[in-house]
């Protein structure tokens, strides 16, 4: 059986183009594994945020309630003592 070297110039450039392909798969396939992992880790560190925003803007609205409840708090004794003040005059 004589090898004609056509054939086997065929059979070597389709071994190329299967390897070539193949290895143009895998790293297809670990391109978008990296870009799903980038994405959930990307959504993670967002939503990690959001969550020490929230908990930032429960401590300022707390703060400003207790600072609102002094304000409150004086405003009445300012108020008390300036009708005490008008009932003596």
């Amino acid at each position: 059986m004589a090898v004609n070297i056509n054939t086997l110039i065929a059979l070597a450039s389709f071994m190329l183009a299967l390897f070539t392909t193949a290895t143009g798969a895998i790293l297809w396939y670990a391109n978008t594994e990296k870009k799903r992992y980038a994405a959930e880790r990307d959504f993670a560190q967002l939503k990690r945020n959001q969550e020490s925003i929230s908990g930032s803007i429960d401590q300022l609205l707390s703060e400003l309630d207790r600072r609102m409840d002094i304000i409150e708090r004086d405003l009445l004794e300012m108020k008390s003592f300036l009708i005490r003040k008008n009932k003596d005059d």
